[in-house]
């Protein structure tokens, strides 16, 4: 087996697929090389694919006319990154997602895995229960930014993407936590004083 399947698969395993089933996605699925600044899906494009993040980094951002971008999440190792609402909704995306790092993601197309989930509860389980962490995450995100301070968000962005604010530019994290890079700085700066 592909080692960019293993970690995908151990999550499928503990959602009850089993060998039959599994063999059935890796058969439709594929793995894909994505170099650092190439975006998976841009702004108002269709989209036709879900992706798994073997290995890399993938930000999720809103491109404004005005030429700012507002980052709303971030794809790490062994998590899914697509434009869920747009690909089952058959609509523009609404975001871009660019690699951060050079990356590998297994990419499978909605029509194959909606055939899986048809043909296999064990997938279907799986796929909801991805979703349901996406939308989660989602909920929490909106809560922070409605009710946490500036400080309060960076903490609990922290806690999510654990050791990310190293792998990552200061502005990447500046705007997902919708403030100005200077104003991260001089978050930061009063927090070690």
């Amino acid at each position: 087996m592909d080692t960019n399947y293993e970690s995908l698969r151990d999550l499928a395993c503990k959602a009850m697929v089993s060998d039959e089933e599994w063999k059935l996605f890796a058969e439709r699925s594929r793995v894909r090389e994505v170099r650092k600044g190439t975006c998976l899906v841009e702004t108002g494009e269709m989209v036709m694919y879900a992706y798994y993040c073997a290995s890399g980094l993938f930000r999720l951002f809103y491109p404004l006319p005005d030429g700012k971008e507002y980052n709303v999440a971030f794809t790490l190792e062994n998590d899914f990154a697509t434009s869920y609402g747009a690909m089952v909704k058959r609509m523009p995306s609404s975001y871009t997602i660019e690699a951060l790092e050079d990356s590998v993601v297994i990419e499978i197309s909605y029509e194959s895995l909606q055939e899986i989930m048809d043909s296999c509860h064990s997938w279907e389980r799986f796929v909801r229960k991805s979703v349901e962490r996406l939308y989660i995450r989602k909920e929490e995100r909106e809560r922070e930014l409605l009710f946490l301070s500036a400080l309060q968000r960076y903490e609990a962005f922290l806690v999510k993407y654990p050791g990310l604010e190293n792998r990552i530019p200061q502005y990447h994290v500046a705007s997902y936590l919708g403030i100005s890079p200077v104003s991260l700085s001089r978050m930061l700066r009063a927090k070690r004083a």
